[in-house]
């Protein structure tokens, strides 16, 4: 994938965001910012993506709620989307991101 579209409309509080993600010359997209700038309703909205949920606006529910999602124009399918969540046991307390390939029966082993 070289260009990943978001538009997404009153998803778990993002009112509205429209971005294009180019990685024709990179391979990854590093998203910084304080606590409350949304950064954990966007990965929710992935998450939704990634079980074949909907989105939704938690505080406001009648509020519509659009999320489009494409990898090069294309509909992201969900078995290509991941969500680490950030203190999830199962991926482990360690700074390698290596770890993310070995289930948790070879890191205890490792």
């Amino acid at each position: 994938m070289k260009k990943l579209t978001l538009d997404l409309t009153n998803c778990y509080g993002i009112r509205r965001l429209k971005a294009a993600l180019d990685f024709s010359k990179c391979k990854a997209y590093a998203i910084y910012a304080p606590n409350g700038s949304m950064k954990s309703s966007l990965a929710q909205t992935f998450l939704d993506l990634s079980n074949g949920a909907d989105s939704k606006d938690r505080i406001f529910p009648d509020r519509a709620t659009a999320r489009i999602i494409r990898g090069d124009g294309k509909e992201l399918p969900p078995e290509s989307v991941l969500v680490v969540a950030p203190f999830d046991e199962v991926y482990g307390h360690t700074e390698k991101t290596s770890t993310l390939l070995v289930d948790a029966k070879l890191r205890k082993e490792y």
